[in-house]
């Protein structure tokens, strides 16, 4: 959670009914699903990261499995971000 700089706004965070997580940007460009036990109709994806494209570049799906370790998934939102501030 620490990849998200929510004192500014820039970020969403909601935990609904089923204790799924889920993070996403101000303008909508990018969004962070946290599944415990699966999506529902899904139950392989625990983690997915989405990314919404621009005239300029390509929007991207990446799912994680529910045993993927936090450590990796915050890894790749860091650079995932980065990225995109770069751009």
């Amino acid at each position: 959670m620490d990849c998200f700089p929510e004192a500014n706004g820039d970020f969403n965070l909601i935990v609904d009914d089923r204790a799924d997580t889920h993070i996403s940007s101000a303008d909508g460009r990018l969004y962070l699903g946290w599944f415990p036990d699966g999506r529902p109709g899904a139950e392989e994806e625990g983690w997915v990261l989405a990314v919404t494209g621009t005239a300029k570049v390509p929007g991207y799906r990446v799912v994680f499995d529910p045993q993927t370790p936090a450590r990796l998934v915050a890894a790749t939102v860091s650079e995932v971000l980065a990225t995109a501030r770069r751009q």
